[in-house]
């Protein structure tokens, strides 16, 4: 009978393999976590533009349909159409960006800015049923670069591309 003190080749590469998938799995984890610090650190930065994308979130997956849909980028105003029959027209005017609502029957047009110091807006539907969002817009400096704080000196340019999908009639097949 022979003696076994060591571990063969094929126990080896089991081990090998377990501890490469943990590896893997745990780097996965921390990608997960780094994306996720990010967007929190964002979020926190500029808590108003969260509420930006969060409302043209609703408006365009609230939305039956894009009114006036164009597949190359376009400075526009986008217009959605609501399953009331009404519209939701979100577009940049004075420098801030404006979402105007019309409501069905009477045209009755409510306007409302969403966010002020917008440099650029780009819209476009790629396919239909999705809108890829391209915003600009100035933000104060962060307190630790010590900058002045007269007002329009060292205002940080930022862009945030987003992009949404309509659900259309909502509770459908479709989602």
């Amino acid at each position: 009978m022979r003696d076994s003190r060591g571990t063969t080749l094929v126990e080896l590469l089991v081990v090998l393999a377990l501890l490469s998938i943990m590896i893997l799995v745990a780097a996965d984890l921390v990608v997960h976590s780094v994306r996720l610090l990010g967007a929190t650190g964002r979020s926190v930065r500029n808590p108003i533009l969260v509420h930006v994308t969060n409302r043209l979130r609703n408006d365009v997956q609230e939305a039956a349909a894009v009114a006036n849909p164009d597949t190359v980028w376009s400075e526009d105003p986008l217009v959605l159409a609501t399953r009331a029959r009404g519209a939701v027209r979100i577009g940049v005017a004075d420098g801030n960006l404006v979402r105007w609502t019309v409501a069905p029957g009477s045209g009755t047009v409510e306007e409302r800015v969403l966010l002020r110091g917008v440099t650029s807006w780009w819209w476009r539907s790629p396919v239909t049923g999705v809108v890829d969002l391209n915003i600009g817009y100035l933000v104060n400096p962060s307190p630790e670069r010590r900058v002045s704080r007269d007002p329009c000196y060292g205002l940080e340019r930022r862009k945030e591309n987003l992009r949404f999908a309509i659900r259309g009639s909502g509770g459908g097949r479709r989602w």
